[in-house]
């Protein structure tokens, strides 16, 4: 039995990556702002936005991940992360394999901003937690196919385009620079 992740299995892992970074700078006013008007976005508000992008489910070798529940965390002064309830499954009927574990995990980055490409940045992405509520040969199996499609698929830095979410579209293309001052991630906007 291969452990090696699928082709939309990698591919999927790193889209929950770049939702780490949307789901932590994604931002809220929808009013008209000044040149270089700067947008504190709270850990708080972050995670009730990183909310509506969820449930999302990554397929992996022959199971599949379920990542619900988002909470947005500022770890330090560098760095933000996205905490997420995983549930890996799988289920293989005609084989008799019904199989479901479930954890917690935390993806971190430090969040940056490419303004001449328009992109979302996260550097140094890593996993700083994935663990299971019971330690067995199937939640390793799982740890090692998530690690395998992590260190295969995920860049550094990771580069997102902006995603077209309804609170960012009246402002998208004057995005100057997003920022993290430890307490807040901070948008600037030019017009």
């Amino acid at each position: 039995m291969s452990t090696a992740p699928s082709a939309t299995g990698a591919s999927a892992l790193r889209t929950i990556a770049v939702i780490v970074a949307f789901a932590i700078s994604l931002i809220a006013p929808t009013g008209v702002a000044a040149p270089g008007t700067r947008i504190p976005i709270s850990a708080g508000l972050a995670t009730g936005i990183a909310a509506d992008m969820f449930p999302v489910t990554v397929s992996l070798g022959n199971g599949k991940l379920f990542l619900s529940e988002p909470v947005a965390l500022f770890l330090d002064e560098e760095r933000v992360g996205l905490q997420v309830r995983v549930q890996a499954y799988d289920h293989r009927p005609t084989q008799g394999v019904a199989i479901s574990e479930t954890g917690r995990a935390i993806v971190s980055g430090v969040p940056g901003y490419d303004s001449s490409q328009r992109q979302i940045l996260l550097r140094a992405p890593k996993i700083e937690k994935l663990e299971f509520e019971r330690s067995s040969a199937t939640t390793q199996r799982f740890l090692n196919e998530i690690d395998s499609a992590w260190r295969a698929q995920v860049t550094d830095p990771l580069r997102a385009d902006i995603p077209p979410h309804p609170y960012l579209l009246p402002f998208r293309n004057n995005i100057q620079d997003l920022a993290y001052d430890g307490s807040n991630i901070i948008i600037t906007l030019s017009y």
